[in-house]
């Protein structure tokens, strides 16, 4: 679909401007007031931004717009800029180690010049290493000032034991946290991912002693961290993100044969599936009849994803300004945080870990009441 220029962005149109910015022209200050409301709350305004500035379009724009833009992108690039300083010196303390050092998400388009890298709000550094590295890391990190979250000894066990990364780091001197990783999913996920397999095939970034996943890999990446995920509200920007890592990588010799081999691989169609649907409908993503087929499957898996697709389409699709989540909305949400928690761990494991953090949210209740 291609949304004219002077056509209202109705649903999620508005969307395409990212693409094509000379929509914006037709819009109304009504339109734009929507727009805004939802682009921000989306954590793409600023990636709207970026796209009409390299347009030459926004000086054409009403100038309360234009306010509400140009603030956005400023914030954007702050964020950016302390992104690139705590990369900067986290490879300074991590340089004399050998092992494969690998930016992540936002920070590896950073690292490779992507375009959709313009107009992200970064608020932390994603960094892998392989887990027999990950104790030198942290030392590393420690000597150099960050320090990681003070947890119960419950949720120190939970990280360490069952998630595929340390608790979050800070450090005093940086404005973003840094999160350390040793896989791209948990490894009691139903889903076991074979770090090795990722780490055999890295390519360098345009930072010396950086590496970034193999464009396949970040794609699959980039839809299991959104679908596999427990935090589903306001993730449209996700789909705009897979949408620009396929645009960006999609052109090159059989990457689509590749993309499927790898999700088959490391058993990743489940999240391809569901990627190559709302880059289909949301997106318009240019993707290849042999992607489009091969994620179709048998009926059964046919009737299974569409089920989930619609209930991620709930849950994803932005809620309109002044209106609160609908009955529906609410329901796929529910639905699909039970999912993720039954897939995220055995069951009697996933008791424990609901009973110890609800008694931990109680205490906590308790606690704000007393000083009352």
């Amino acid at each position: 679909m291609t949304v004219s220029i002077g056509a209202p962005p109705s649903a999620l149109a508005w969307l395409q401007a990212l693409r094509e910015p000379q929509q914006v022209l037709g819009w109304t200050l009504p339109d734009w007031e929507r727009v805004v409301r939802l682009a921000r709350r989306s954590r793409l305004l600023a990636r709207l931004a970026e796209s009409l500035m390299a347009a030459g379009l926004i000086d054409q724009l009403p100038p309360q717009v234009r306010r509400h833009l140009l603030g956005e992108q400023r914030l954007s690039r702050a964020r950016t800029t302390a992104v690139l300083w705590t990369i900067e010196r986290t490879g300074l303390s991590l340089q004399g180690e050998a092992f494969p050092k690998v930016l992540l998400k936002g920070a590896a388009y950073l690292g490779q010049d992507l375009r959709i890298a313009a107009g992200r709000l970064p608020s932390d550094l994603d960094i892998l290493v392989p887990r027999a590295n990950l104790s030198a890391t942290q030392t590393c990190l420690s000597d150099s000032g960050w320090t990681e979250a003070d947890l119960d000894a419950h949720d120190q066990r939970y990280y360490h034991e069952w998630s595929h990364e340390v608790p979050p780091m800070t450090h005093p001197l940086h404005e973003v946290e840094l999160d350390l990783h040793h896989n791209i999913l948990p490894k009691m996920a139903h889903v076991d991912i074979d770090v090795s397999a990722l780490l055999s095939n890295l390519k360098p970034s345009k930072w010396p002693g950086w590496q970034v996943l193999d464009p396949v890999d970040q794609l699959l990446h980039s839809a299991a961290h959104l679908f596999f995920d427990s935090e589903f509200r306001d993730r449209v920007r996700d789909i705009v993100d897979l949408d620009g890592l396929f645009r960006e990588f999609g052109a090159t010799p059989a990457f689509g044969a590749r993309l499927l081999a790898r999700a088959h691989e490391l058993g990743l169609m489940e999240p391809l599936a569901l990627a190559v649907h709302f880059m289909t409908r949301w997106m318009q993503t240019p993707l290849p009849a042999e992607v489009r087929a091969a994620v179709s499957g048998p009926k059964r898996f046919v009737r299974f994803q569409t089920s989930i697709a619609w209930l991620f389409e709930q849950v994803l699709r932005p809620v309109e300004p002044d209106q609160v989540p609908s009955r529906r909305q609410r329901f796929a949400a529910s639905v699909l945080l039970a999912r993720y928690h039954w897939r995220r761990m055995p069951l009697p494991r996933l008791i424990a870990h609901a009973w110890h953090k609800w008694r931990a949210g109680a205490r906590a209740t308790v606690h704000s009441e007393a000083l009352l």
